[in-house]
């Protein structure tokens, strides 16, 4: 069929050609284009090379170790914050144990105040056995200094007549245990045992009167002198007394140690110039 005539058939539907099939004009219009692509814009099978191969395998070990290393740092830093917190704890555990073991001996320290104060321990057997003393008498102590000597409370003895004191203060001087470092620490350590123990420190006001006992037991050197001694004897002083009280672990009291200006009390008496005294 001519095209001039296709465009100048009056009525705007073409005939068909003759001997031609409608459908097949339809598979034809129905059948699908192929499309050149151009070489540019195609996409080609990335093949890697063998450096590349092993590359990728030499960073695949290397992200699996850093994997690895990464949760070994996370389990590492879970055990820090337990053994940190398994520290506070013990620190914790500590702080209490050493507040009601400050508790246990000011307590026993009371007791021990109380019963001097009554003039006698009054404490049953099984009390009393805590109070074990040990006797610490030196007029020449290195350690005393300024006319302060020793003297000890003896098991329900005082060594003055009639004694009464008055409490300034009491306070736990030094707690220490088989840690603890310094000089302070080894002396109480080397009193206490190696588990460690603490000091209470009382501070009081004596006054009581003179024995022959108080003489024998803190001024032996003046028993020659019987004159002096007859002067002394029946005279009451008062003086302050500084007593540290040595507590081991189990709470026991394993030492006691009084510290008093005795020499200045006894020179307040003006008793008289006497060698003895003035060598004190």
């Amino acid at each position: 069929m001519e095209l001039s005539r296709v465009l100048c058939w009056p009525s705007g539907t073409p005939p068909s050609a003759q001997g031609q099939d409608p459908s097949k004009d339809e598979a034809k219009l129905n059948a699908p284009k192929l499309s050149v692509v151009p070489d540019k814009e195609r996409k080609r099978p990335y093949r890697m090379s063998v450096t590349q191969k092993r590359q990728r395998q030499e960073d695949a070990a290397n992200e699996s170790r850093v994997y690895n290393l990464t949760l070994d740092t996370n389990n590492l830093r879970q055990q820090i914050q337990q053994l940190r917190e398994l520290r506070d704890a013990h620190a914790t555990r500590l702080l209490l144990d050493g507040q009601r073991f400050e508790g246990d001996v000011l307590q026993l320290t009371w007791t021990l105040l109380d019963g001097l104060r009554g003039g006698t321990f009054g404490l049953s057997a099984s009390k009393r056995s805590v109070f074990s003393s040990r006797t610490h008498i030196s007029q020449h102590d290195p350690g005393a200094s300024g006319g302060v000597h020793q003297f000890v409370m003896q098991q329900g003895r005082s060594t003055f007549r009639r004694p009464s004191f008055s409490l300034k203060s009491i306070r736990v001087l030094a707690m220490v245990d088989c840690n603890t470092a310094g000089e302070q620490a080894n002396e109480i350590i080397s009193v206490c045992g190696r588990a460690g123990g603490c000091v209470v420190e009382v501070l009081a006001s004596l006054t009581g009167g003179i024995a022959r006992e108080t003489i024998a037991a803190l001024f032996p050197q003046i028993l020659s002198d019987e004159v002096l001694v007859a002067r002394i004897i029946g005279q009451r002083i008062t003086f302050s007394s500084r007593l540290l009280l040595f507590f081991n672990t189990q709470r026991r009291l394993v030492q006691q140690v009084a510290q008093a200006d005795l020499a200045a009390a006894l020179k307040a008496l003006h008793l008289g110039e006497s060698s003895d005294f003035t060598e004190m």
